[in-house]
């Protein structure tokens, strides 16, 4: 009986001291101690890339320079979207390999003396026997070639575009790497094939462009140009700076397209 009474009495002392001390009952005490703190919120500053290709820029947030080439490019925003950007670097990577490919072949003919590149596929379409390094293939046929090439690059793009993994489909290896580069410093190697792709695709479009206005190949016009330069480069070319040569406007390439272009001229 007294040890109870005792406990009772301890009891309401212990209330007694809550409510005094916490301004509340034990049951107020429990909640606030149930209570999470606060979050202390921390701020995080961001710096962003500079753009490389253009110091005192920013490169986009989705540019980070992991990608092979990735100078911070991109004044379209066409790489926002992750899968847009899989798809460009993917068709960049194969279009650089093709222009390199292109503009060997483009020189190689005219400088082993065949014929420029102008002229050499035309042996095709007229029936002319077909001469690789000198050597006589018979005549050559549209068909039978198309067929070839068709074979040719279909086995190839279909293994690489057959496989899973993104990456692979842009850096095969296996079958496609017989020389074993890639067991070298590969990142260095992806820097520099783009970079020497890129130059290709330039210089392929100014071969284009060149031929179109000349009528003849690279290797014609840089001899007529470092044999006379002050006669032979883009400020005397009627075509290529019609402002200056006037007279260009009255007969061949601009006659014909002026008044397509500038209707009423």
């Amino acid at each position: 009986m007294a040890q109870a009474l005792a406990t009772r009495a301890l009891l309401a002392k212990t209330t007694v001291v809550g409510k005094s001390a916490f301004g509340g009952n034990t049951k107020a005490l429990v909640a606030r101690a149930a209570k999470p703190a606060a979050v202390r919120s921390v701020a995080l500053n961001v710096v962003a890339r500079d753009a490389p290709w253009c110091p005192g820029t920013e490169a986009p947030s989705y540019l980070d320079g992991s990608l092979p080439g990735d100078f911070g490019f991109d004044p379209l925003g066409l790489g926002k979207d992750p899968a847009m950007l899989a798809q460009f670097r993917e068709a960049e990577v194969i279009h650089a390999r093709w222009c390199m490919l292109a503009i060997a072949g483009m020189l190689t003919t005219e400088i082993l003396g065949i014929g420029n590149w102008i002229e050499v596929p035309l042996d095709m379409a007229n029936g002319k026997d077909s001469l690789y390094l000198g050597q006589n293939l018979g005549p050559a046929m549209v068909w039978s070639t198309l067929a070839v090439e068709g074979l040719l690059m279909g086995v190839a793009e279909g293994r690489r575009a057959g496989a899973s993994d993104p990456e692979a489909r842009i850096y095969p290896g296996g079958a496609f790497d017989p020389m074993g580069m890639s067991k070298g410093n590969l990142d260095e190697l992806k820097l520099k094939e783009i970079k020497n792709g890129r130059l290709a695709m330039v210089a392929v479009f100014g071969v284009y462009m060149q031929s179109a206005v000349t009528g003849e190949g690279p290797v014609a016009n840089w001899v007529a140009h470092i044999s006379d330069p002050w006669t032979a480069n883009v400020g005397t070319n009627a075509v290529a700076l019609p402002y200056i040569n006037p007279e260009a406007f009255g007969s061949g390439f601009w006659a014909a397209a002026a008044p397509t272009w500038y209707p009423g001229m």
